[in-house]
């Protein structure tokens, strides 16, 4: 929930995301499809707070959660409602990005969602007081850092390193992709961090959509190094069916 990456080709979106957490966080489920009002979606589950920080539903929508706001902010004690049951919420719906703009968000910490909902794709900042929603070029490639966690140089840093890969036109996949945040040995503010006992990248989410067909969710467990891949058929006038497989 700390880096997220949105890369659009040939018909197919392309969603990454890294999860920077306390390894003494209990962990998280695999992916698995749940059923809501009659919406089925794909994610993770959080064990500590039962909900989820990335997800996919059958409306075509993808959900990515980013800790803080625009800025760094100082936690308060106590908070009504987690975050990643906010996600959850969401991917119930048909439209996020409106019911989003309904949510009382008041006593909720911080936080940024990238949210891709008919074939738009949106940045939705509440910062605790409050709500910013911007449109983004769907066209091109986004990559979103944690405010939590990465000062405005760390930001900028990380946003050139990955300019300069997609400018040299790569193949992307999962395993592309995942090795590109492999190679910038920064334990502190590279993509793969490990700062001491305190914080670490868990896992790596990775989600190709293919508009109004099929998502496929990779998902990486740092801590346990276990894979696996869910395929979902999306789009409400499909018939939703998943195809577990394990990594060969």
């Amino acid at each position: 929930m700390c880096t997220v990456v949105y890369i659009p080709q040939n018909g197919t979106s392309c969603f990454a995301s890294l999860r920077d957490e306390s390894p003494l966080r209990p962990k998280a489920s695999m992916p698995q499809v749940n059923d809501e009002n009659e919406v089925k979606f794909l994610s993770p589950v959080d064990a500590y707070a039962g909900g989820t920080w990335i997800g996919v539903n059958d409306f075509n929508n993808v959900i990515i959660l980013l800790n803080g706001g625009f800025e760094s902010h100082t936690r308060k004690r106590f908070y009504r409602k987690s975050r990643g049951l906010i996600v959850l919420e969401l991917l119930s719906s048909e439209l996020p990005v409106v019911d989003w703009n309904l949510m009382n968000l008041i006593d909720v910490e911080p936080f940024t969602l990238i949210v891709f909902s008919d074939d738009n794709l949106f940045q939705l900042v509440w910062d605790g007081t409050n709500k910013t929603r911007m449109l983004l070029d769907a066209t091109i490639p986004h990559i979103f850092s944690s405010s939590t966690l990465y000062l405005a140089k760390a930001k900028a840093d990380r946003k050139d390193m990955f300019d300069n890969w997609i400018a040299m036109n790569p193949p992307v996949s999962k395993l592309s992709l995942l090795n590109f945040f492999k190679s910038f040995d920064n334990k502190e503010n590279g993509f793969i961090i490990d700062r001491s006992s305190t914080m670490k990248t868990i896992s790596y989410s990775f989600i190709e959509l293919q508009h109004h067909q099929t998502v496929c969710f990779n998902y990486y467990d740092f801590i346990d190094y276990k894979f696996t891949c869910v395929d979902m058929s999306i789009g409400k006038t499909l018939s939703s069916c998943l195809l577990p497989r394990e990594a060969k």
